[in-house]
């Protein structure tokens, strides 16, 4: 049906105020230029009072800013994952979350503007977070277990009930290896309950960076070796100390070290570089493994997902080291992506601030709040 063809009263206006969504015109300099009755219910204004208002002002969601300066600078449509379009708004003492959609306007083929479009994803964070105490719930299930097992066998390896066959050492090795993957299973799925409930946090203190490279490369070396892979570190000298929580900073550099071993086949390489740009400093681990393609690179920080291929040594785990590193990551301020080619290579990049003195900063979760 054509818009000319609507009934009355029937118009666009009223097309736009009966949307689910809260949906905001925006001239260049981000100033509301109009907004609809879904907007104006949420945000407790009218179309009078919110004219002209910012609205990073007007809805409190500070993280609109980067995203419109991304849309008026490409010219395009915003382009991101799902994390990084979504929000936190508080109100009321309730919280609600929203997925933000950005569309350039333009004018005479001029850019003028912008459409914000907030879709109410709420409901979908309230079924992810009983997944997630459902997975936190378990994991603390398996551990008990699963310690009785790792027990057994280290008893049984070290011949304190009775001796074993040449055979029989074989199957507990294989045993005490899967248990020993199970455990990090349920190391990662706890720890990646912690960071969707909010209740991880990082400790941000002066970090020195040769210690935290040293201390997740050393564990490494000895299965690098046996791969026939050369395990490189190189750190410019008197590089000055990072904003980080050691811990959680040297796991995450671990992670992604060991990523780099199961896709790095014999007399590969694996490089791990610092260097600092002005106030961050750039970590990162370089390989000339299998690579990945081009259509899972955008996948691969999400949780579950694995990407295989024929340049993979070992099981591995579940597809959760990733999405950990990324939110332990974000936690700190950084960013961290990914540059491959098949056949060539990956480079895994994270970013985390230079300290800067002061006393030690904790840092809660990255969920965007406004209001």
């Amino acid at each position: 049906m054509k818009l000319s063809n609507l009934p009355e009263p029937v118009n666009l206006d009223t097309i736009a105020s009966n949307l689910a969504d809260a949906v905001f015109l925006v001239d260049r300099e981000m100033s509301v230029v109009w907004l609809n009755r879904k907007a104006e219910e949420f945000f407790h204004t009218s179309s009078e009072q919110a004219q002209g208002v910012k609205v990073t002002e007007l809805t409190a969601i500070t993280r609109l800013e980067d995203l419109l300066t991304e849309v008026f600078q490409q010219e395009a449509a915003l382009k991101c994952s799902y994390e990084e379009a979504s929000v936190k708004v508080k109100r009321h003492d309730e919280r609600f979350f929203f997925k933000i959609a950005i569309n350039p306007v333009f004018h005479e083929n001029k850019l003028w503007g912008a459409l914000i479009q907030l879709t109410d994803v709420t409901r979908f964070h309230e079924m992810e977070k009983i997944k997630t105490d459902f997975v936190s719930i378990v994991s603390h299930e398996f551990r008990t277990p699963l310690t009785t097992i790792i027990v057994g066998v280290e008893m049984l390896k070290e011949g304190m009930l009775g001796d074993l066959t040449p055979r029989g050492k074989e199957v507990l090795e294989a045993i005490g290896a899967d248990c020993e993957r199970l455990n990090r299973l349920i190391d990662n799925l706890m720890e990646l309950s912690r960071i969707e409930s909010g209740t991880i946090y990082v400790e941000a203190e002066s970090t020195d960076v040769a210690d935290l490279v040293q201390e997740a490369v050393r564990p490494l070396k000895i299965q690098a070796e046996k791969q026939g892979v050369e395990l490189i570190t190189d750190l410019p000298p008197a590089l000055p100390p990072v904003a980080a929580d050691f811990n959680k900073s040297v796991w995450v550099l671990a992670n992604l070290v060991g990523n780099a071993l199961r896709y790095t086949g014999k007399d590969g390489t694996i490089t791990v570089r610092v260097r600092q740009r002005g106030k961050r400093h750039f970590f990162s681990v370089e390989d000339t493994g299998s690579g990945i393609p081009k259509e899972h690179q955008d996948k691969i920080f999400r949780k579950y997902v694995q990407v295989s291929g024929p340049g993979r040594k070992g099981t591995g785990g579940v597809g959760l080291g990733l999405a950990i590193a990324k939110d332990i990551v974000m936690a700190h301020g950084g960013e961290i992506w990914v540059d491959s080619e098949v056949g060539k290579g990956t480079t895994f990049t994270f970013t985390f601030p230079v300290y800067q003195g002061g006393e030690s900063v904790t840092l809660p979760d990255n969920g965007q709040e406004g209001g």
